[in-house]
């Protein structure tokens, strides 16, 4: 292909004259991607004038340094102070504080430096100087690996504390004045943002005192590691702005802009060396941008950048040369098995092995630059073990549903990823992995796990709009849906169902075209999204993901009105502990959440991996802890039908002789969830319920939460009797109104649960929960009725038994089984029921 600019060769980016007036009309024509295209262009804009006042290394120079500890028996408060030992010049831009164990931040009274020194002191030894600097907004902290970004603006008023030792030995002591009030024997984290041009003599440290009640130490000071490295302009801080550059280019043929883009990409690929090193080396570094996985995702990113500028004529003598041994390198070290273990079946976590997001990103990236630089002498090898990289994952790791089986989060992830490689080997060498029914079953897996319409996020000003749930390590406004609006066109002709339904999905979901998330890829949004192709709705249902362990239950118009998710799954990675938790939508308000997921380095992981985190049961351990439940469990039955839904699962408790939740969705006019925790030979337990909600009111045997959007979610407790429930905070991602979700404790002893949860709207009438006596008197077998305003009522019975057992019900007249048909049921009486050992069944008037 010739190429537009330059007359080059180079076959992705340099479209010819006639494919970029394509481009252009498509910017012109589409109020959505000329809507992009402007910001890609403002954020060019953006950064060449950063770039006019300073070097590229000093773009990005701070980092969020966290030290993670653990208060000691009897502490009440504590002090902080920061040390910058040795000679050497270095920024400190603020103190943060976690509650880490419940994820929440703890205010500090000028933390963060916004009204200068206010409450802090110094101790220096002579030759040292103290002073305050202002910051420009664009002088940042790297983004802590993880953490789904917000799209919230910077502060313009930054400022920070210059410190600078001239004394080999010298040692300055920055002191946060304010005691600051924690728990004894819980997780916090302290994050420094800090910055070093060059190393100290020995480093950055963090100090800790703890305090009792009246104020007095406790024990010597704890100190934080040393921090002593470079806090250069990170790699990942210009990708994106690199390639708004290189589409500049593309569209416009102005050459200042691949200049720019030049500029940025020989620092990129400089800077991926040196960390790679740095990785291989200690296998860890600024957390995981110089991994395998990033810089996969980097590699991929800068082959089309430099696609896109290699006929533009600004490289200079030597440059392109040496542009061109940087990328060998990073290719080079790409396939090394001290780098990456990615010859491994099995690994110990996510960050390894054959299995791994990780080896995806790795491999796509590889085969990217393979298809785009097909004259280097090992492209061909590199694409061959891209292939077989992938074949396999699609073979052994993508399930018989199309389920990535990590999370959602990484199930787009890795799809994000091998889209740009698909793509470039449909148009460079005629393989088409669209057509594959397991990269189809990717894109269906997204459009059958959306949530019902989220009033809440969809904002005043627009209409609700589709989530993807957050389940383990992932939240809900991360816009997967992208993906679909990127792949749709290319399944217009082979798929044009699917085509339409993954269009219908995009649109509802909020139309997004934005490359957001880690690691962008803005040309991406510009060529493919299609919003004028015809859409077609999916048919949604409950639906049962086994292997990933979904089960999700909708109801409602359309089934878009009521939507639960819960979690049965044999999976362990990213290790929450989380099985049994159930999220719920009501009315497109979401009333319990998943908390989701924060930071992977920063101390947040204490709070958002634990079961306290999530609607589950906990058990104390040997020392009268709660402890966090297993990783996995088996889903044991799941049923359902037009009246009822019902999944149980065993989860394996170490504290418990055995233990079954079941979750039933009770539609039939009632839309309500009961839960049923059938526990044996356990020590003592709590149950734990997280509403997104703004008050609550706490009676004997019920906890009524107040909600967003006027909705409520009532929680009647048939068992245990009189519990102790205690009511608390904790954090939730996912960017809603609230940071934090209401928690509520019921303290059970030895007994099971019963709890019948009600999501309704504020003016609706709330629920009767009664006991029902009956003549055969069972021990374990027990009937609830569970009633309204208006006389509708159901039955709920329950065997905790071995036995099956036949029961009266008294005087309600004849009953039917929902979800059971009548000749299967096997119901002797019409006012008798026989309940199955181990089971609950719900009864309702014939």
């Amino acid at each position: 292909m010739i190429s537009a600019y330059g007359g080059g060769t180079r076959p992705f980016g340099c479209y010819t004259e006639g494919e970029l007036e394509g481009i252009r009309l498509r910017i012109e024509q589409l109020p959505k991607v000329r809507q992009e295209y402007e910001r890609q262009q403002q954020l060019s804009e953006q950064f060449a004038s950063r770039e006019a006042a300073a070097p590229l290394h000093k773009l990005g120079v701070f980092r969020v340094e966290p030290f993670v500890f653990k208060t000691p028996p009897r502490t009440a408060f504590l002090k902080l102070s920061v040390q910058i030992r040795g000679k050497g010049t270095a920024r400190i831009g603020g103190l943060r504080l976690t509650h880490s164990q419940l994820g929440l931040p703890v205010e500090l009274a000028n933390g963060g430096l916004e009204s200068g020194m206010l409450g802090w002191s110094q101790d220096r030894e002579n030759g040292s100087t103290v002073y305050l600097e202002k910051l420009a907004s664009w002088q940042q902290g790297l983004q802590p690996s993880g953490v789904t970004p917000s799209g919230a603006s910077l502060a313009d008023d930054l400022q920070c504390i210059c410190i600078s030792n001239e004394e080999v030995i010298g040692l300055t002591i920055l002191h946060y004045g304010e005691t600051i009030p924690v728990y004894e024997g819980d997780h916090y984290s302290v994050q420094t943002v800090l910055s070093l041009e060059a190393p100290l003599g020995e480093g950055i440290c963090i100090g800790v005192h703890f305090l009792n009640a009246a104020g007095q130490p406790l024990g010597t000071e704890l100190l934080s590691p040393l921090f002593n490295r470079p806090t250069l302009t990170n790699w990942a801080f210009l990708l994106e702005a690199t390639g708004a550059d290189a589409n500049m280019y593309m569209t416009t043929g102005e050459s200042k802009f691949a200049v720019r883009a030049k500029q940025k990409l020989q620092y990129m690929l400089a800077d991926m060396r040196v960390g790679m090193d740095i990785f291989r080396r200690d296998g860890w570094h600024d957390d995981d941008t110089y991994g395998a996985v990033h810089i996969g995702r980097g590699l991929a990113a800068a082959s089309v950048i430099y696609d896109q500028i290699a006929g533009s004529s600004v490289f200079l003598t030597g440059e392109e040369t040496e542009l061109l041994a940087h990328f060998r390198y990073i290719a080079d070290m790409m396939m090394d098995t001290h780098y990456y273990r990615f010859d491994l079946e099995t690994f110990p976590d996510e960050k390894g092995g054959k299995r791994s997001n990780w080896n995806a990103d790795r491999a796509t990236g590889l085969g990217v630059y393979a298809l785009l630089f097909p004259n280097e002498k090992q492209s061909e090898a590199y694409l061959d073990h891209a292939l077989s990289v992938i074949n396999w994952q699609l073979a052994e790791v993508v399930d018989s549903d199309g389920a990535w089986p990590e999370n959602i989060r990484y199930h787009g992830a890795v799809l994000h990823r091998y889209f740009l490689f698909f793509v470039l080997l449909k148009r460079l060498k005629g393989i088409d992995y669209f057509k594959h029914e397991k990269v189809k079953g990717m894109y269906r897996f997204l459009i059958g796990t959306v949530t019902a319409p989220d009033i809440i996020q969809g904002g005043s000003s627009r209409s609700p709009i589709l989530l993807t749930p957050a389940v383990g390590d992932a939240n809900v406004q991360e816009k997967w849906f992208r993906l679909l609006g990127y792949a749709a066109p290319f399944y217009m002709d082979e798929d044009p169902q699917l085509a339409g339904e993954m269009l219908w999905t995009w649109k509802h979901g909020g139309e997004p075209i934005e490359d957001s998330g880690a690691f962008p890829l803005p040309l991406v949004a510009l060529l493919y999204p299609q919003p004028d192709l015809a859409e077609q709705r999916p048919a949604l249902d409950s639906v049962h993901y086994p292997d990933i362990g979904y089960v999700i239950f909708r109801n409602g118009e359309q089934n878009l009105q009521h939507y639960a998710i819960y979690e049965a799954s044999p999976l362990t990675y990213h290790a929450h502990h989380d099985e049994g938790h159930f999220s719920i939508w009501a009315d497109g308000v979401p009333v319990t959440l998943d908390s989701g997921t924060g930071g992977y380095y920063n101390g947040d992981r204490h709070w958002y991996v634990s079961s306290a985190a999530h609607n589950v049961v906990q058990f104390t351990d040997s020392f009268g802890n709660f402890a966090n439940g297993p990783l996995q469990s088996t889903c044991k039955e799941v049923r359902f039908s037009e009246e009822l839904d019902h999944a149980s699962s065993l989860i394996p408790e170490a504290n418990a002789r055995e233990y079954e939740r079941n979750f039933l969705f009770i539609k039939a006019g009632f839309n309500v969830y009961l839960i049923w925790d059938r526990i044996e030979g356990a020590s003592n337990s709590v149950w734990n319920l997280h509403t997104l909600s703004t008050d609550a009111s706490i009676m004997e045997q019920s906890i009524d939460a107040a909600c967003l959007n006027g909705k409520h979610l009532s929680a009647y407790i048939a068992e245990p009797e009189l519990p102790v429930i205690t009511m608390g905070e904790g954090a939730v991602a996912g960017n809603y109104p609230l940071a934090e979700q209401q928690h509520f404790r019921v303290y059970g002893g030895t007994s099971d649960y019963v709890i019948l949860l009600h999501p309704r709207t504020e003016d609706a009438s709330s629920l009767q929960l009664e006991q029902l006596d009956y003549e055969e008197a069972v021990e374990g077998v027990r009937l609830y009725r569970i009633s309204r305003t208006d006389g509708k009522w159901f039955i709920a019975a329950i065997n905790g038994t071995k036995e099956e057992h036949l029961v009266t019900v008294p005087g309600p007249g004849p009953l039917r089984l929902l979800g059971e048909s009548e000749s299967t049921s096997g119901q002797p009486e019409a006012t008798q029921l026989r309940i199955e050992a181990g089971r609950i069944h719900i009864a309702m008037p014939r």
